[in-house]
């Protein structure tokens, strides 16, 4: 008797059971739907993210290129500097030279006392000389080992 009333509601019993898979493919397309929608989103924020650390990133290269254009017109003004002061310490030299041609030719006619005295004050000068070329070479030296450590602690 069951069998025979399975058989006369067959049409009832297809329909329920399309009804049952159609509620399992909506609710499979649903959850699909969901799935894609997060992946847009984390997409969306990745995208963002690029976009955010490509700002930051040129505005770190922005800082580098505004340092590095500063430090190169430090640089500029300091070979300038050296230039000037290498040009006035030529001068002074080119001015000692004749005032020591003059002082050789007017020797010959000075006293012995005014050539002692002559002696002694260019020992004088050329100890000094000395000393603030020795003070010199010792910075130039100092400086060129900073330099050489910088330059290496940027390289790593």
């Amino acid at each position: 008797m069951t069998l025979i009333l399975l058989i006369s509601k067959w049409r009832e019993i297809l329909i329920g059971l399309l009804a049952f898979l159609l509620l399992i493919c909506i609710a499979l397309l649903n959850n699909k739907t969901g799935q894609i929608e997060k992946f847009k989103q984390a997409e969306i924020i990745q995208q963002a993210e690029i976009a955010k650390a490509k700002a930051d990133a040129a505005v770190k290269e922005k800082q580098w290129s505004d340092q590095l254009l500063k430090a190169e017109q430090n640089y500029n003004a300091k070979l300038k500097q050296i230039q000037t002061d290498a040009d006035t310490a030529r001068d002074s030299a080119n001015s000692l030279s004749k005032q020591l041609k003059i002082a050789n030719e007017r020797m010959s006619t000075a006293s012995r006392e005014t050539s002692d005295e002559y002696c002694t004050t260019l020992g004088i000068v050329f100890e000094r000389s000395i000393e603030e070329y020795t003070k010199m070479a010792r910075y130039a030296d100092e400086h060129r080992a900073n330099e050489e450590r910088l330059s290496e602690a940027w390289l790593y």
